[in-house]
């Protein structure tokens, strides 16, 4: 949980900031449905390294480092959390989520896309027991998230500040790459 304190305080701003950058190279305009779909994909890449297999694995493609793949999920949560205006003073609450297991990972993303696809109006919506809003549930669903991706990281010792630094400058010397600069 201190770890995914010290991320929210000292790296959710660095993380929008790469997804600004990234703009340069991107067609169109993303919102919280394309930065859902972008996680999914960072989701699976997470379950491709835990579950390296050639039946799996995308050819062509090197999909190994685990601490880039978290790095990775971490960048795409952060966005979401900007795009949504999610206010993180609640976290104190979340002391006792301890949960560590990726499949919890995915059911809360499921969770969350379906209450993304219900306030964007592609399914009916329905009210969430415990929550008086969708925004809260958002908002408890995200924090949640996070706090698996940390818990993760701890289980396999990695420092997710670091590795996040390292993600960032990896991912703005592409971008300079990508635009002749």
């Amino acid at each position: 949980m201190k770890n995914i304190k010290k991320f929210i305080d000292t790296k959710l701003n660095k993380a929008v900031s790469l997804k600004e950058q990234f703009k340069v190279l991107e067609e169109k305009d993303w919102n919280s449905l394309t930065v859902l779909l972008e996680l999914n994909i960072q989701i699976s890449h997470l379950y491709n390294v835990l579950n390296n297999n050639e039946a799996i694995n995308e050819e062509g493609r090197e999909i190994d480092n685990l601490a880039d793949e978290i790095s990775d999920v971490l960048l795409q949560l952060s966005y979401l959390s900007y795009l949504e205006k999610i206010d993180f003073s609640s976290l104190d609450d979340y002391q006792d989520y301890t949960y560590d297991k990726l499949e919890g990972l995915t059911v809360l993303f499921g969770q969350l896309t379906e209450v993304f696809l219900e306030d964007y109006h592609y399914r009916f919506a329905k009210s969430r027991p415990g929550f008086a809003t969708h925004k809260k549930f958002i908002t408890d669903r995200l924090i949640k998230m996070f706090i698996i991706v940390s818990n993760l990281a701890d289980k396999y010792n990695i420092n997710i500040l670091t590795e996040f630094d390292n993600m960032y400058d990896d991912a703005m010397n592409f971008i300079k790459k990508s635009t002749g600069n």
